[in-house]
Formats: C-alpha cells, sequence, structure tokens
C-alpha cells in the first residue's frame, strides 16, 4: 500500500538530506545514482506508485544507492508509511554495498529518542561511518569488532558517560550522513576543507573554512564564468553547508547533563571531486 499523506513536508527533508551530491562527488555515476534519480524525479512528479516500482527494480539488482534511497523514504514516511524497522535492514544493505551514509543514518537513527533510542546499536554503528572516532566510546580505546563485547563494555560504562556517547554518536552521524556538496561550489567544480570544532558541553559549534581547489572544469566557458570561480558565494559556501547539517543535528537530541566541560571533538570535512 502506498501512503501520500504529509508527502510535501517529508519530501523537502528527504531530497535535502540525501538527492544532493555528496561530499565526495565521483565524476562517472554509477546505475544505482541514476535509478536514485529517477526515484526523486517520480516522488517530485507525485508518482509514488512509480516510485516504489523503480524502488524494488534497483533493490533486486542490489544497488547499494537505491537501499540507502529506501531506507531514508522508510525513515521519513515519503511514498510509504513511517517504519524505522524497515528502514534498518535497508541502510545496513547499503552499508554492505560500500555506502557509508547508510552505517551513519543507522547510528543516528538509532540514537533519536524518537526511535528508542538503542545506545548499543547507535554506538556500534557510529564506529562504522566517518563521523565518529571517540577512544572513551570503544572497548579498549578502539573501535568495537564485536557487538556483544561492546554491549559487555557498555555495562560498565557510568551512565554520564553512556549518555554522552550516544549523544555524541547521534550528532556527529547525522553531520556525516545529511553533509552535501553546496551547489554553486559544485557547478564551478571548487573543493574546500572546513574545521569543525563540537563543544559538546555546551552546545556548539565552531567553523572555519581552511581552504579551496579548484577542480577542471569540461569544455568551454566564457571569461566571465572562470572569473566566478573566485567570487566568495562560491569558494565560502563550504562552512555554510556544513553549519545548517550540525544546526539540525544539535535540533534532533535531546542534550544530556553531566558532559565535561572540557569535551571537544575536533574533525575536517574535505569536499572533492574524483
Amino acid at each position: 500500500m502506498v501512503y501520500q499523506s504529509g508527502i510535501h513536508g517529508r519530501l523537502a527533508v528527504l531530497l535535502a538530506s540525501l538527492l544532493a551530491a555528496p561530499a565526495a562527488l565521483a565524476t562517472l555515476p554509477t546505475d544505482g545514482v541514476y535509478s536514485v534519480a529517477e526515484i526523486r524525479r517520480r516522488i517530485e512528479n507525485r508518482d509514488c506508485s512509480g516510485a516504489i516500482e523503480r524502488l524494488k527494480e534497483g533493490l533486486a539488482k542490489n544497488e547499494a544507492e537505491v537501499a540507502l534511497m529506501g531506507g531514508s523514504m522508510y525513515e521519513h514516511g515519503v511514498c510509504v508509511k513511517r517504519d524505522w524497522q524497515r528502514a534498518i535492514p535497508l541502510y545496513a544493505r547499503a552499508t554492505e554495498g560500500g555506502q557509508p551514509e547508510g552505517a551513519e543514518r543507522l547510528a543516528a537513527g538509532f540514537a533519536d529518542p524518537a526511535n528508542g533510542p538503542d545506545a548499543a546499536a547507535a554506538i556500534w554503528w557510529a564506529w562504522r561511518g566517518r563521523g565518529f572516532n571517540l577512544s572513551e566510546c570503544g572497548v579498549d580505546g578502539k573501535a568495537p569488532a564485536d557487538p556483544e563485547r561492546l554491549v559487555a563494555e557498555m555495562g560498565k560504562w557510568q551512565a554520564t558517560r553512556l549518555a554522552y556517547c550516544v549523544y555524541v554518536a547521534g550528532v556527529m552521524s547525522t553531520i556525516s550522513a545529511e553533509m552535501r556538496y553546496p551547489d554553486l561550489a559544485l557547478g564551478f567544480s571548487i573543493g574546500g576543507d572546513v574545521s569543525l570544532r563540537f563543544y559538546p558541553a555546551t552546545p556548539r559549534f565552531e567553523l572555519q573554512q581552511t581552504g579551496s581547489q579548484e577542480y577542471e572544469l569540461i569544455g568551454y566557458f566564457a571569461v566571465d564564468r572562470l572569473r566566478d570561480r573566485k567570487r566568495k558565494a562560491v569558494t565560502g559556501g563550504f562552512e555554510k553547508v556544513v553549519g545548517e547539517v550540525a544546526d539540525r543535528a544539535l535540533r534532533r537530541y535531546p542534550h544530556p547533563k553531566g558532559i565535561p566541560e572540557e569535551a571537544l571533538i575536533q574533525t575536517t570535512y574535505t569536499f572533492y571531486i574524483r
């Protein structure tokens, strides 16, 4: 059965966070990318039956990008009834197919009170994404290799430590999963780096763009277009994108008490065209 109620509000969430260009942009799209684009087109045209049909075709072909798309559709309730339990195996398939966003969306979802939360699952999947590397939230200071060992280790943690790890897993995984290439920078083939400092006790972020890079433009371009590559609106859009995603991540999770004031998480997000 296809559900269309509430599609307009959820559509904005889905298309903005999943279907824009990822931070690392491949020059040769895969079949799965084309399938996702077709699913998006059908959703935008209010053709939920067609979107579901194309989703099933992509899943039958084991297209990891389509599995990621399907997970997000079930998580947000776009063209289907919202069902986190059905999103889980799709995100897992996407992860197995080489889509790290799948692990990050699992971590973010399991950390979300709307879905439970499941502390062990949130931390387990966060370690398998790209935005989480906290020794105090692992096993012997490292990424857990065995879920049962992780659960046993977590049983020894104080409540404040557990809450801190789940909170950071959710926030940082949401940021990594939803990070997308700025449209202007993509159009001008510009890359960049953004340094992020997260103070979870406050909570607040400090952002700084630390560099930009020009990639080769394909084809013929007017001199004015080449000059426009230097504009701040083009080269400086990376910090804005990171800030918007970080703000959404903070709003998603309740802030736990007891986080040490000196707690600091630092990372750098690199946008590039490979």
